[in-house]
């Protein structure tokens, strides 16, 4: 059976524009969240984010074949800029590729160009009341599709597997391990996989609505926590197969040994009081890997800061790994929550760590909570051997899902 490895990573999340400033943060856990300043959400409860500053076209991409990026949204150019930072990462000229596959995780898809990204309405009336001189594309460019159809036209990926993911905070692995198979059965030679959500007014409301945010700071399995902070990013991943790899001599990350899903349908957006799903979906990641609890060196926790979240995680990690729950933390401490994107960053987060064999901390922790009874890493790095991670993103309406990433044995890393 073919192994898959990674060889390319481009991240871009709040406080971090590429992977070496990213893993500076994260390591030194600094937290990258704070007032909102891109969005006009003066007349909300909450007004605290994540947000990627700094970012501008003319630093990050350019124009390329027929695409004015000055017209693109956010999410799109954001795209574009993580996916253009993993190829060069990886050294492969992805045009000379005959069969890649492209999936891309995200939760509000594309948003619109106007203030706030506010629905616009009025441009998708404007093109259907045209009866004369209707171009299909006027539409498509409307759709949350048009994210793929951009990154295909802008990287000339001609003839590619595309899949796009949207069930919400799971959506990055999911995408991840789409491309697993992929590569493992056979179906193409090369995989880009990730995900990406810009921030948004709906997506600041609606967690307002929710009664879901903190006033202050994340703090993941704290007895005082408050919340999560909503928050944007986007990353991608080069998958490939690994004897393909190691005969161009590329650089690997990591492997992806497996991933397992435990969709529960419990509700719209609370996990199941007895956490069956991320139960579910945490044995079989181990099974698909080949693992035994035992083997889990570290977890990458989804981690939200909510009291029902993050308790209800740490129910499932008991239950699977007994009373040898291995150290775990969550970045969304530090970046906060990127929705789509957020299982992605939190897959080269992970990829970093067995690089670097050092555990980032859970940040802003104060105080123990004995419904979370896990040894979060709180507020400071920890140096420790790590060949194998758990990667949980469990998402609203019950999807849940666990990627397994592990240190190449057997070959180069």
């Amino acid at each position: 059976m073919k192994r898959v490895v990674v060889t390319g990573v481009g991240v871009m999340a709040p406080g971090s524009l590429e992977k070496n400033i990213f893993w500076s943060n994260i390591s030194s856990g600094k937290t990258s969240t704070g007032p909102v300043t891109m969005l006009n959400c003066k007349d909300l409860r909450i007004q605290i984010a994540g947000e990627i500053k700094e970012f501008t076209n003319k630093t990050y991409i350019e124009n390329k074949n027929g695409i004015d990026t000055s017209f693109l949204e956010r999410s799109q150019r954001l795209s574009i800029a993580a996916l253009n930072m993993a190829i060069s990462d990886s050294k492969i000229k992805v045009e000379d590729e005959k069969n890649i596959a492209l999936a891309i995780g995200t939760t509000m898809g594309k948003n619109s160009n106007r203030p706030n990204h506010d629905i616009d309405f009025e441009s998708a009336e404007n093109i259907l009341s045209q009866k004369e001189n209707f171009n299909i594309s006027m539409l498509q460019d409307l759709a949350p599709s048009s994210i793929m159809t951009t990154l295909c036209k802008y990287f000339s990926l001609k003839n590619s597997q595309t899949r796009m993911f949207l069930n919400a905070c799971a959506a990055g692995n999911y995408s991840i391990g789409w491309g697993f198979d992929k590569i493992k059965n056979n179906e193409s030679t090369l995989a880009l996989v990730g995900g990406v959500d810009s921030l948004s007014l709906p997506a600041l409301m609606g967690f307002n609505r929710l009664l879901s945010l903190t006033p202050n700071l994340c703090r993941p399995f704290d007895k005082n926590r408050k919340g999560l902070i909503v928050s944007e990013g986007a990353a991608f991943l080069v998958l490939e197969e690994l004897d393909r790899a190691l005969a161009r001599n590329a650089y690997i990350y990591g492997e992806i040994k497996g991933y397992g899903l435990g969709v529960d349908a419990f509700h719209i957006t609370s996990p199941s009081p007895d956490a069956t799903g991320a139960i579910k979906s945490i044995n079989e990641a181990l099974k698909n890997s080949g693992l035994d609890p035992e083997d889990i060196d570290y977890i990458s926790a989804h981690g939200t800061g909510t009291s029902v979240n993050d308790k209800i995680e740490s129910k499932a990690l008991l239950s699977v790994f007994k009373n040898k729950v291995p150290p775990v933390s969550s970045i969304k401490s530090m970046i906060g929550h990127s929705l789509g994107a957020a299982a992605a960053i939190e897959a080269i987060a992970c990829l970093l760590m067995i690089q670097n064999n050092v555990a980032v901390p859970t940040a802003n922790f104060e105080i123990f909570d004995e419904d979370c009874p896990v040894d979060c890493i709180p507020n400071v790095a920890r140096n420790m051997k790590i060949n194998n991670i758990i990667s949980n993103a469990f998402a609203f309406g019950g999807n849940n899902s666990c990627l397994v990433i592990s240190r190449l044995k057997g070959g180069k890393n």
